[in-house]
């Protein structure tokens, strides 16, 4: 393993405990693994102009309706959600929130403000005699208010995250209409970027069980380098954490605390907290197969990892990243290959690092942007696989659950593409103009646990397809006609730019 010392870091090496600077956390490449088929499933309204701001659309999720009709709805940070069928299209509007929230905005910058996730609650598709019926919920960002139910730590305010709840008459309609709306929490925040995340309803959450109805909120450290106000691992704030609250009106109270929270009553901690010392959880799952929660928790400057979500746990950010020592000071970007306070915090299941991003490209961004346990059946090469999305590049890995020992982070494999017979890129079909070429890659499921692609930049959304009975082009004529949808979906783009305890994108010159 290499090192360095900077004169910066030495200065301050001795008070740290850290022995020295890692230059290559992750040393071994990513290997290849298996491949699996891409296939185009249909492309989002425009929400933007590309000239203006370099965005078409700002994709962010897609989720599964739980009913018959296999209804997908997506996200558009820039108000909207729309539907799409099982058979793919064009997405039609179901919601613009610019419509209901007069506050509503998403003027910061860098684009981690607007309408950043939504969550149908269990019943929303369900039986309309209980509670939870046509009900979903919002977390979207507003001009500061002065009134936040809950405040970050910071000398100022940037924004407001608020989770908004909403009902329709119809759940099966295809546009809503929304019969009733009010403000469930609002929480300040000091810069513009990492911020509100996901937020989700244990789908394995029966009803009866404590964890029905509970909506999980995962809120980023308040933005900046290093945490430097200390949110993540002060328990009396509510940024760098995941929340754990009941939405449902009670007594009053917009929102109740659930009393099996692990800080409940605990001096100086919000009950709400639910896990702590996370960087920037944009994405968080639950494997339907173990009912883990798996958190991609998005790195600074070195590392990028995967969480097993755990009630009460403390995966260690800004102390560390992935599995390696932080300097003292905020401002310092490198980690040590020395332990920090080892056995108090939860280890990462999977990290990867920034150099295999980096390694032979122009990408001088990482970033992870999605992690899904596959539980599908169309895909078997991907049979019990944990799948994760790197956002800048478009690369996805994947990696055997099994073969975590609980101690040491998994190893990665690297997940291959082919389209029309022939091995593609995300970066080839959707990469930008700007000069690291991002994707903005997103990564969802659908009810039936199938794999689906975003392209947050130009709205396109792929479906994944098994490669074991399609077969090989069968002549040199198969092989360019492939060529030629590829070079078509390129010119297309182009015309907008140039469990257990623990368990800038511009626009074209």
């Amino acid at each position: 393993m290499k090192y360095r010392c900077l004169t910066l870091a030495c200065a301050f090496l001795a008070s740290t405990a850290h022995s020295a600077v890692v230059m290559n956390p992750v040393s071994a490449p990513i290997a290849a693994g298996t491949k699996v088929g891409l296939a185009f499933f249909g492309q989002a309204q425009a929400s933007g102009n590309p000239a203006v701001d370099g965005y078409r659309t700002r994709l962010q999720t897609l989720q599964p309706v739980k009913d018959k009709s296999g209804r997908l709805f997506v996200n558009d940070t820039r108000g909207t959600i729309s539907v799409v069928g099982p058979s793919g299209g064009t997405p039609q509007t179901w919601f613009d929130i610019r419509d209901k929230v007069a506050s509503f905005s998403n003027a910061s910058s860098p684009s981690q403000t607007g309408l950043m996730s939504f969550a149908l609650h269990p019943n929303f598709a369900g039986n309309p005699a209980q509670a939870g019926y046509g009900v979903f919920y919002t977390v979207d960002t507003s001009a500061p208010s002065g009134k936040a139910t809950l405040a970050g730590k910071g000398t100022s305010v940037d924004h407001d995250n608020v989770v908004h709840e909403f009902r329709v008459s119809d759940p099966a309609s295809p546009v809503a209409d929304i019969v009733a709306q009010r403000e469930v929490l609002r929480v300040s925040q000091p810069f513009s970027d990492h911020g509100a995340g996901t937020i989700a309803f244990n789908p394995g959450a029966a009803p009866g069980t404590s964890d029905y109805g509970k909506l999980y909120i995962g809120f980023g450290d308040g933005g900046g380098m290093g945490d430097s106000f200390g949110n993540a691992q002060d328990l009396g704030s509510p940024l760098g954490k995941i929340l754990r609250i009941d939405p449902a009106a009670a007594g009053g109270a917009p929102y109740t605390i659930p009393t099996d929270n692990p800080h409940v009553g605990q001096t100086g901690a919000l009950g709400e907290v639910w896990a702590n010392g996370l960087r920037n959880p944009q994405n968080f799952t639950w494997d339907g197969a173990t009912g883990q929660m798996l958190i991609a928790d998005i790195g600074q400057s070195q590392l990028e990892e995967v969480n097993i979500g755990a009630k009460g746990a403390n995966y260690g950010w800004p102390t560390r990243e992935g599995t390696f020592a932080r300097g003292a000071n905020w401002w310092d970007p490198d980690v040590y290959d020395a332990p920090a306070n080892s056995g108090a915090f939860v280890d990462p299941v999977a990290q990867y690092d920034h150099e295999e991003i980096f390694r032979g490209s122009t990408y001088w961004l990482s970033a992870i942007s999605g992690v899904v346990a596959y539980t599908g059946t169309a895909l078997p090469e991907l049979t019990g696989m944990v799948v994760l999305s790197e956002l800048v590049s478009g690369r996805l890995f994947y990696y055997d659950p099994l073969s975590y020992s609980g101690t040491t982070p998994v190893v990665l494999s690297e997940l291959g593409l082919v389209q029309n017979g022939m091995d593609v890129t995300l970066n080839q079909l959707d990469g930008n103009s700007y000069p690291d070429g991002r994707v903005d890659l997103r990564l969802g499921a659908d009810g039936n646990g199938e794999l689906y692609l975003l392209s947050k930049t130009f709205g396109d959304i792929y479906r994944l397809s098994s490669l074991v009975a399609v077969p090989e082009p069968a002549s040199w004529m198969m092989m360019i006609a492939g060529f030629g949808l590829i070079g078509g979906a390129l010119r297309r783009r182009r015309k907008y730019m140039s469990i257990d305890d623990r368990g800038l994108i511009r626009a074209p010159r």
